[in-house]
């Protein structure tokens, strides 16, 4: 009998041939699904890997989308990562791409106040009026945040934004916080 095997016998680790000792095996709970998602352009947008980018924009793959309907664009301009955010654009990946909520990279940059960035993706043709599945614009989502020169930048694309109403008939004059006095003068009807 093996060292091993003897100190399990010793030690009431095996009943009869039966070995109860636990294993050291650690799992790896990663879904394939998440697997991918790490390889994939979606990573590279979120953690600014330029050479990643740059890697899979020379093959083509700029506007793959996750499960979610997410390209690498919602992410970059979510996290507010310019470079990436322009050698995408550049390589003519859909600058109005909705994800399965409706949700374009304009609607991700506007909420999170990357200012450059809604200007960039406004430069490449951004939609403004486009809604998500809450009947929201990208001004909903930056009035909401109370972010007066995203407001700004979008208002100037299109006046007729600020009489949007989303699902709930709510205008974006409607989601300003409190005390927001000058977006709430930047945005009455």
């Amino acid at each position: 009998m093996s060292d091993a095997n003897e100190y399990h016998h010793q030690h009431g680790h095996h009943e009869g041939d039966t070995c109860q000792c636990r294993s050291a095996t650690v799992t790896v709970g990663q879904t394939l699904d998440e697997m991918d998602f790490e390889r994939g352009i979606w990573s590279a947008a979120i953690y600014n890997d330029i050479h990643r980018i740059k890697d899979f924009i020379q093959k083509g793959d700029v506007d793959r989308r996750d499960n979610g309907g997410y390209t690498a664009l919602h992410y970059a301009a979510r996290h507010g990562h310019n470079e990436i955010c322009r050698l995408l654009l550049d390589a003519n990946c859909n600058v109005n791409a909705k994800t399965k909520g409706g949700a374009t990279p304009l609607h991700r940059a506007s909420m999170m106040g990357h200012k450059n960035i809604v200007d960039m993706l406004l430069r490449s043709n951004a939609k403004v009026d486009l809604q998500d599945e809450d009947g929201q614009t990208a001004l909903h989502r930056s009035a909401a945040k109370g972010l007066v020169e995203i407001s700004k930048s979008l208002i100037r694309m299109s006046n007729d934004l600020k009489s949007i109403q989303d699902k709930k008939g709510r205008i974006p004059y409607d989601l300003i916080p409190s005390g927001n006095e000058e977006l709430k003068r930047l945005l009455a009807i």
